[in-house]
C-alpha cells in the first residue's frame, strides 16, 4: 500500500476534522480566512466529541448523522446571536480592508508548513497501513473497532472497554468516523488522521497564533510556518513515545485555543467583538477538553500571564480615569481567577500511585534544555535557539508584549519541575496533570518557545529591512525602477530568507525523533507488539476462524490486537482490562481442562474457541505468565489450525 492509494482516506480524514467547524467559523462566526481555518479543527472536535455524547445518551448509534445535526444547529444558533449583536451594536461599522497580498503569504505558509511536517511524518509512519509499536496503541486501536461494534464514541462509554469510567475520545471519534466513511483498515484511517493533525492543524494554530501576537504580517506569519516544522518535541514526539494520540491532538489544538483566549482578554492584535471572542471561546473548551484534558490544563497554566497582563492593563485604565472602585473589582476578579486555578489543580491530580515519572537532571540542565531547545537530552536546535534569543530580545526593546515571555516561563517551568525538581510533593502537585511525564511536558515546549523565537525572526528580518534593504529600494526607486519589479525583487529577497530559516531549524533535532519514531511504526521480525509473522497469520483468521469465534491469548504479546486488525474479539481487550472469575481460570488453567473439571465451564461462559500464542515476547520486554496458555500443544487440550514462524492458531479441542 503506497501514500498515493490512501489519499482518499487522507481527504476523509481533512473533511472531518476541518468540515463542520470550518461551517461554524465561517457561517455562524462570520470568521475569514486564516483565522476561521485555524479555529475550525478545534471547533470540529467539540462538535464530534458533544454530538458523540449526546448520541450516546439518546440511543442513536454514532455515524457522521449526528455530526451534522449538531454542526447545522450551532452554526443556527452562532449566526442568530452573532445577527443579533450585530444589529446592536455594529450598524454602520465596516471590516477594515485586508491587503490581499496577506492571502497569498498565508497560503504559502500554511503549505509550506504542511510539507515540512508531512515529510516527516510519513517517514515515521513508514507505509500506511503501520502501527505503532507501542503499548497504549492496543488500547487505542481497538477503542476504534470497539466505536463500531457499540455503536458509541462517548469519553463517558469509551472507557468501558478497559471497565474504566471517563476516557477522552474526542480523537477516537474522528478515527472511527473517517474509518467508517473511507471504509478503510484502521491503521490507515490512524495514520490519515494524525497526518492531518499534525501538518495541517498544528501549524494552523501556530499561525494563526503570532498573528495574534504580531500582526497579520507577511513576515511572521511565514517565520511561524517555518518554526511549526522545527521541533522534534511536536508533533512527532507524541506519535512516538506512548503512543499518546489524544494527547497530540489535544496539544495541536493549544495555540488556536490561545488565540482567542487573546482575543477575549483584549491583549490580541487581530481584534473581534468581545461577546463574539467570549462565544469563540466557550465553543472551543469542550473540543480541547474532549480532545484530551491535560490540554485544557496546559492552557489554563498559560492564561496566568495573559490574565495578569490583562488586569494590569484594566487597572491603569480605571486608575486614569479616577475610577478606583472599578480597579478594584478587576483585582478582585484575578484573585477569584487565581484560586480557581488552584483550586483546578488540586482537583485534576490523579492518584499518587500514577505519578511513575522520575526526574532525571538538575535544574539548571533542564533550564538549558528549554533555551536551546532541545528537551529530553535531544540534540541542540541552533536555528531555533538563536531565533529564540532575538525574540527575547524583541521583548527587552518592547517590540512585543511582556506577556509573550510569561507564556514561556509557564512552560518551562513545568518542564523544569518534572525533569529537575525533586520527587516529591510540590513536583507532584505542579506537574501531576501530566502524570509528572517528562515526555508531555516536553510536548508543550514548541507551543510556548514558537512565538518567542518568531519574535525573533520579525526583529532579524525588520532589522535587515531598516539596515539593506530599504536603501536598496531608494536607490533602485531613484533609478526609476518600476514599482512591480521592486515588488518581485522583495519578494524573492523574503523567499530566500525563508529558505535559510527554514535550513538553519531543520537540525539534528528533528531528524533523530523521525528516526526514533520511524523505528516504532517499522514492522518486522523483532517487532515488540505485533511481529511480521503475527500480522501474516492475524491476515489469515478470516479464512480460517468462524465469524464470531472469541480468542484468547496473553494481551501483552499483541494478541488483543486481532480485533483491530482483523476483527475478531479477544478475550481481553486490553492489558489492563478487569478480568472476570471466568478470563481468571482461563488464564490459569487451560492447559489442564483434560483433568481440571471448572475450565471447560469457563471457557463456555466465555465463549472461548481459539487460542492465539505469539509467544513470550512483550511490548515492554518483560513478563506476564499466563500458565493455563503455556506449552498447550502438548497439552491434549488443543489443535493446530495455522502457524507463522512462532505465531500459531490453535482451536481449544478438549470441551467439545
Amino acid at each position: 500500500m503506497t501514500w498515493i492509494s490512501v489519499t482518499p482516506q487522507i481527504l476523509t480524514a481533512i473533511g472531518v476534522i476541518m468540515a463542520p467547524g470550518a461551517l461554524l467559523a465561517f457561517a455562524g462566526f462570520r470568521l475569514r480566512w486564516l483565522a476561521a481555518l485555524a479555529i475550525s479543527p478545534v471547533l470540529s472536535v467539540s462538535l464530534i466529541s458533544v454530538a458523540a455524547v449526546v448520541a450516546d445518551v439518546a440511543g442513536v448509534g454514532w455515524s457522521l448523522v449526528p455530526v451534522v445535526l449538531l454542526t447545522v444547529l450551532a452554526t443556527a444558533v452562532a449566526a442568530v446571536l452573532r445577527l443579533w449583536w450585530s444589529r446592536r451594536h455594529d450598524r454602520g461599522s465596516k471590516t477594515a480592508a485586508t491587503d490581499p497580498a496577506i492571502h497569498l503569504v498565508e497560503a504559502v505558509a500554511v503549505v509550506g508548513a504542511a510539507a515540512l511536517i508531512g515529510r516527516r511524518l510519513l517517514f515515521a509512519f513508514g507505509a500506511p497501513e503501520n502501527i505503532s509499536q507501542t503499548f497504549d496503541n492496543i488500547f487505542h486501536l481497538n477503542a476504534i473497532r470497539y466505536i463500531a461494534e457499540t455503536g458509541s464514541a462517548s469519553s463517558f462509554s469509551l472507557g468501558g472497554m478497559t471497565g474504566i469510567g471517563f476516557y477522552p475520545a474526542g480523537w477516537h471519534g474522528i478515527v472511527s468516523l473517517v474509518n467508517s466513511l473511507a471504509s478503510s483498515p484502521i491503521p490507515v484511517s490512524v495514520n490519515s488522521v494524525n497526518l492531518v493533525i499534525g501538518a495541517l492543524v498544528w501549524p494552523l494554530g501556530c499561525i494563526f497564533l503570532v498573528q495574534q501576537i504580531a500582526g497579520r504580517k507577511a513576515v511572521p506569519t511565514l517565520i511561524a510556518g517555518v518554526l511549526s516544522g522545527a521541533f522534534g518535541a511536536f508533533p512527532l514526539l507524541l506519535v512516538n513515545f506512548g503512543v499518546l494520540y489524544p494527547n497530540f491532538l489535544g496539544v495541536s489544538l493549544i495555540p488556536a485555543v490561545l488565540g482567542v483566549l487573546l482575543s477575549v482578554l483584549g491583549l490580541a492584535r487581530r481584534r473581534m467583538p468581545l461577546p463574539l471572542a467570549w462565544l469563540l471561546l466557550l465553543a472551543l473548551l469542550p473540543g480541547l477538553g474532549l480532545g484530551h484534558p491535560s490540554a485544557f490544563l496546559a492552557v489554563t497554566a498559560f492564561s496566568v500571564p495573559l490574565v495578569l497582563a490583562a488586569v494590569i492593563r484594566r487597572v491603569g485604565i480605571e486608575y486614569s480615569r479616577a475610577r478606583a472602585g472599578r480597579a478594584w473589582l478587576y483585582i478582585l476578579v484575578f484573585v477569584l481567577y487565581a484560586v480557581g486555578v488552584v483550586m483546578l489543580w488540586n482537583a485534576v491530580r490523579p492518584e499518587d500511585d500514577t505519578l511513575i515519572w522520575l526526574p532525571y537532571q538538575t535544574q539548571a540542565q533542564a533550564m538549558g534544555e528549554v533555551l536551546a531547545s532541545a528537551p529530553l537530552q535531544t540534540a541542540v536546535s541552533w536555528g531555533v535557539f538563536v531565533l529564540t534569543l532575538c525574540g527575547f530580545a524583541a521583548l527587552i526593546l518592547r517590540r512585543a508584549p511582556w506577556w509573550t515571555a510569561g507564556i514561556y516561563a509557564v512552560g518551562g517551568f513545568l518542564y523544569v519541575v518534572a525533569t529537575g525538581a525533586p520527587d516529591g510533593d510540590f513536583r507532584d502537585l505542579i506537574t501531576g496533570g501530566w502524570y509528572t511525564d517528562t515526555n508531555r511536558l516536553a510536548a508543550l515546549l514548541p507551543v510556548v518557545i514558537l512565538p518567542v523565537a518568531a519574535l525573533g525572526g520579525t526583529l532579524i528580518i525588520e532589522g535587515l529591512n531598516k539596515a539593506l534593504w530599504r536603501p536598496a529600494m531608494e536607490r533602485m526607486a531613484a533609478r526609476g525602477a518600476r514599482a512591480d519589479m521592486m515588488r518581485g525583487t522583495t519578494a524573492a529577497a523574503v523567499a530566500v530568507l525563508m529558505l535559510v530559516a527554514t535550513a538553519a531549524t531543520q537540525s539534528e533535532n528533528l531528524r533523530a525523533e523521525a528516526r526514533s519514531a520511524a523505528g516504532n511504526y517499522r514492522l518486522s521480525e523483532e517487532s515488540p507488539l505485533v511481529s511480521r509473522d503475527e500480522y501474516e497469520l492475524m491476515q489469515r483468521l478470516d479464512d480460517e476462524v468462524e465469524e464470531g469465534a472469541r480468542l484468547v491469548g496473553n494481551p501483552w504479546t499483541g494478541s488483543s490486537l486481532v480485533y483491530a486488525l482483523a476483527g475478531f474479539e479477544p478475550m481481553q481487550l486490553h492489558t489492563i482490562a478487569a478480568l472476570v472469575p471466568e478470563e481468571v481460570e482461563i488464564y490459569t488453567n487451560l492447559r489442564n481442562a483434560l483433568t481440571d473439571p471448572e475450565v471447560c465451564p469457563a471457557v463456555e461462559a466465555e465463549q472461548v474457541d481459539y487460542v492465539l500464542d505469539f509467544g513470550d515476547q512483550e511490548v515492554h520486554g518483560r513478563t506476564h505468565p499466563y500458565p493455563g496458555l503455556e506449552d498447550l500443544e502438548s497439552s491434549g487440550v488443543v489443535e493446530l489450525v495455522d502457524s507463522e514462524g512462532d505465531a500459531k492458531l490453535y482451536r481449544i479441542t478438549a470441551c467439545g
